[in-house]
């Protein structure tokens, strides 16, 4: 039975990387909800099923606040009224269920939001026709197939029901939350609310810095070359993230490494070493770091927690100053034995 939750974990993963992945797209539909919000416009949102819950929290997250507080926004889901829910099932058939509310309530200009994990519910369908004739603007929310026929198409490449409705949550999530920040530009930051990518450029570390002292979390960082990715770098980061509410890696670029290990490595360039620290999930950020050392950047981030590996523990680490006078602490982790990359290289290398 324990599998079966990891994997369903595993497969959660997957799905909020392919969230990443559309970004641009999430950027886009939210952008024309803010559009239509400061326009006096609003949003009617609907599903079916799992859908229909998350249409509701959707609804709330305008009309209440998501984290920060600030005027109510026009929103409705129409799967909250049982009476016409159930009159217009009863009188006319569940296909038009969302369609004759649309008809009802929608103006030109409001935003109509449907969600479907199978992209091809017939409600949803009718319900975006509807829509259309009274000159609203349709976005579909849906898993790998999309016959909604909706102006703006966030499709998740999943079939899985469980995922696409985990994927829908989280992208109803990022539209409430940039589509408020589009309307109010002067809304609070807060920690849900990372204005920074994941790669931090070194002209951004010390507005970083500002950004995470504001919202208050403890701002755990480490460093490393992160050569041949392997089993010991996963779980070191993963303790490493136990320490604080956000954890940023410093991955020394090419030059310094070969500085440091000699000119045969790295073996892999830092963008691809870089691309696997993005793809372990634990890191949210990372600094590509030119110094042979931390120091420097460290002074910039004033870390509330520096996280190494045990095996430096008592051996006089450099950036340890640095940190300490600062207010913070140096954290040493229990690393996986016989797990690095240098004899991971020494043993390729004797065959």
């Amino acid at each position: 039975m324990e599998a079966l939750v990891r994997n369903a974990a595993r497969r959660q993963r997957y799905a909020a990387l392919a969230v990443e992945s559309m970004a641009a797209g999430v950027v886009e539909a939210a952008h024309v909800i803010a559009t239509s919000l400061e326009q006096g416009g609003k949003i009617l949102v609907f599903g079916n099923g799992g859908s229909a819950a998350c249409a509701q929290h959707f609804a709330a997250e305008f009309t209440g606040k998501l984290k920060m507080d600030r005027v109510p926004m026009a929103a409705i889901s129409l799967t909250t009224d049982t009476s016409a829910l159930t009159a217009i099932a009863n009188d006319y058939g569940y296909d038009v269920v969302f369609a004759r509310q649309v008809t009802a309530l929608a103006r030109p200009g409001d935003i109509v939001v449907g969600l479907s994990t199978s992209g091809a519910s017939r409600n949803i369908i009718l319900a975006f026709e509807a829509a259309k004739a009274v000159g609203a603007v349709t976005v579909g929310l849906t898993g790998a197939i999309d016959q909604l026929g909706g102006d703006h198409s966030l499709s998740v490449p999943l079939r899985e029901t469980a995922r696409v409705q985990e994927a829908h949550d989280l992208i109803l999530h990022e539209l409430a939350q940039v589509s408020e920040r589009m309307v109010i530009s002067d809304l609070a930051w807060d920690a849900s609310a990372c204005p920074f990518d994941f790669e931090i450029e070194a002209d951004q570390i010390a507005g970083f810095r500002d950004w995470v002292t504001d919202t208050g979390e403890v701002l755990v960082t480490t460093n490393g070359v992160f050569d041949l990715f392997h089993e010991g770098h996963a779980v070191s980061l993963a303790s490493a993230r136990t320490h604080g509410d956000r954890l940023v890696v410093l991955v020394n670029d090419d030059a310094s490494v070969k500085r440091l290990k000699g000119e045969s490595r790295p073996i892999r360039n830092d963008r691809a070493r870089m691309a696997d620290l993005r793809r372990s999930s634990v890191a949210d950020h990372v600094i590509l770091m030119a110094d042979d050392d931390p120091r420097r950047i460290l002074e910039l981030l004033r870390p509330d927690v520096h996280a190494k590996g045990r095996d430096y523990s008592g051996r006089g680490l450099v950036e340890a100053e640095t940190v300490e006078r600062h207010g913070g602490v140096v954290a040493y982790i229990d690393l996986v034995p016989g797990l690095s990359t240098t004899e991971t290289v020494r043993r390729a290398s004797a065959r």
